[in-house]
């Protein structure tokens, strides 16, 4: 990931997702993983047609 930006976007989505884990929250953290992928999925695509 070459963006600061998102690299801590990123870090902080899964910092949450942990605690939520933590709390016995699974479904919040199952919508939050599944978030978190799609999103890094998507960049990762964009990336490679960008350049």
């Amino acid at each position: 990931m070459q963006s600061k930006v998102l690299a801590w976007f990123f870090l902080i989505l899964y910092a949450v997702l942990l605690i939520t884990l933590v709390m016995g929250r699974d479904m919040i953290a199952m919508y939050l993983m599944g978030i978190g992928m799609f999103l890094e999925a998507a960049i990762a695509v964009w990336a490679l047609y960008r350049k």
